[in-house]
């Protein structure tokens, strides 16, 4: 997973969730981010396009967890990822498929892309 860290910010979506499917939601989202516990949840303040701050649900990196990173180069990340399976199967299907998503919502992370043009072509 990607994730938010410490002095970060990201663009991106964020869902509402009606608060009688809370206690539907928040257990599948758990269990779907929170696998490894490299990632702890956290609410933060999360300005929507019509500027409007609101409390969102987040998942931020915990620099203690023995599979933190840190700050990579783009050829470090991306020798990683190429060696890298998870629950949901080839990281480098994970990361190509962040980018793809990112860019159809019209966000461009650079830094991401730079990984995915280094990495071997998707698994699947």
């Amino acid at each position: 997973m990607l994730g938010l860290d410490r002095g970060g910010s990201c663009l991106g979506l964020a869902f509402r969730v009606p608060g009688e499917l809370a206690d539907e939601v928040l257990p599948y989202l758990r269990a779907r981010e929170l696998i490894s516990h490299v990632y702890f949840e956290k609410r933060l303040p999360v300005r929507l396009n019509d500027g409007r701050l609101v409390e969102a649900l987040t998942y931020v990196a915990d620099r203690r967890h023995r599979q933190y990173a840190g700050a990579l180069l783009a050829a470090e990340a991306a020798e990683i990822v190429a060696g890298a399976w998870g629950q949901s199967g080839a990281n480098v299907d994970y990361v190509v498929s962040t980018v793809d998503h990112l860019r159809k919502m019209g966000i461009r992370d650079h830094g991401l892309e730079n990984v995915a043009a280094l990495l071997p072509s998707p698994v699947s």
